[in-house]
């Protein structure tokens, strides 16, 4: 794909505004807005790319190396400057809250203003309901991820019931992942505090740059709760459409990739099962499916329904 220079800088200066640290509630808002073009989304990540950020780190999965203009380098390291004295960019609107409820879909990200001026940002199948009232704000994920960053209000607490457990927050940043029966809670700004329902265990507090995991939400009472540091850039990556596993298996990888697309993409049991470590760029399909397969030292074999990665003889 060949990007307009002009793109090129505004995905540079982003990038700046990114790495510079926690952006404001206009910074996210803009950014949102921008990067809803798959245009701005794909010279995002062609920064990424520059910066060695969408390569394996695993010893059996071999790495991608993309060679890129040395004028989009030049412009990041100019936008680099630029931003750090700035501060920013200018604001623009994201989605009013109308409805009780939201839904995402396939490839569909969003992200809304609740009514106490709190930013919810949404990830791909995602299914959640809102709850305001006058003594909690109160939002119930049922399936997918979420980003909220939470306007201050000590009188109403903020409140995410997702698969048995409640997460409270007063104002702060944090993300929330539920997928089948395994729960995932980071912070990037602030105090949570993170409590399984039907249990009297004490809440677990976490600050920025923590993670708390729990693998079987179906059975929470026996399920360990595990906590490791994580840093604050990786906390809610999946917004900048780029996903980061550590010794996962390949099959769980496909899971989330195809969450992105109509078409599936599949793989030969063997490869399915074997763990990796690596970030992907979710941008094109065509692109995606060529890198992925290049990071899985894999063959694409497409049909008529899906395209499959079989391991290279």
């Amino acid at each position: 794909m060949v990007l307009d220079d002009n793109i090129q800088q505004e995905a540079a200066q982003w990038f700046a505004v990114q790495r510079r640290g926690p952006m404001t509630l206009e910074e996210r808002q803009a950014f949102d807005a921008w990067r809803a073009d798959p245009v701005h989304q794909a010279a995002l990540n062609q920064v990424h790319e520059v910066w060695g950020e969408l390569a394996s780190v695993s010893d059996v999965v071999p790495p991608v190396r993309h060679q890129r203009p040395k004028r989009l380098r030049r412009s990041i390291v100019a936008a680099s400057l630029v931003i750090g004295l700035t501060g920013g960019l200018a604001a623009s609107a994201v989605w009013k809250l109308h409805e009780p409820q939201a839904v995402t879909g396939i490839g569909e990200q969003r992200s809304q203003e609740l009514p106490d001026g709190s930013i919810v940002a949404l990830n791909v199948v995602t299914r959640v309901r809102y709850d305001i009232g006058d003594r909690e704000r109160r939002v119930h994920l049922n399936e997918g991820e979420a980003t909220f960053v939470v306007h201050k209000d000590p009188e109403r607490p903020f409140l995410v019931q997702v698969a048995g457990y409640e997460v409270r927050a007063v104002g702060t940043a944090f993300n929330v992942r539920k997928r089948d029966h395994s729960l995932d809670v980071a912070v990037k700004e602030g105090i949570v505090a993170v409590r399984r329902l039907d249990g009297d265990e004490k809440p677990v507090l976490l600050r920025a740059g923590q993670l708390l995991q729990v693998r079987d939400t179906a059975h929470a009472s026996r399920a360990p709760v595990k906590i490791s540091q994580i840093s604050l850039g990786a906390v809610d990556e999946w917004r900048q459409r780029v996903l980061t596993y550590e010794d996962a298996p390949v099959d769980q990888i496909l899971q989330d990739v195809n969450r992105f697309y109509e078409r599936p993409i599949t793989v030969d049991p063997a490869l399915g099962r074997r763990h990796v470590t690596l970030r992907l760029a979710i941008d094109d399909r065509t692109d995606t499916v060529k890198r992925l397969a290049a990071l899985l030292n894999a063959d694409i074999q497409p049909d008529s329904r899906e395209d499959r990665l079989k391991p290279i003889a």
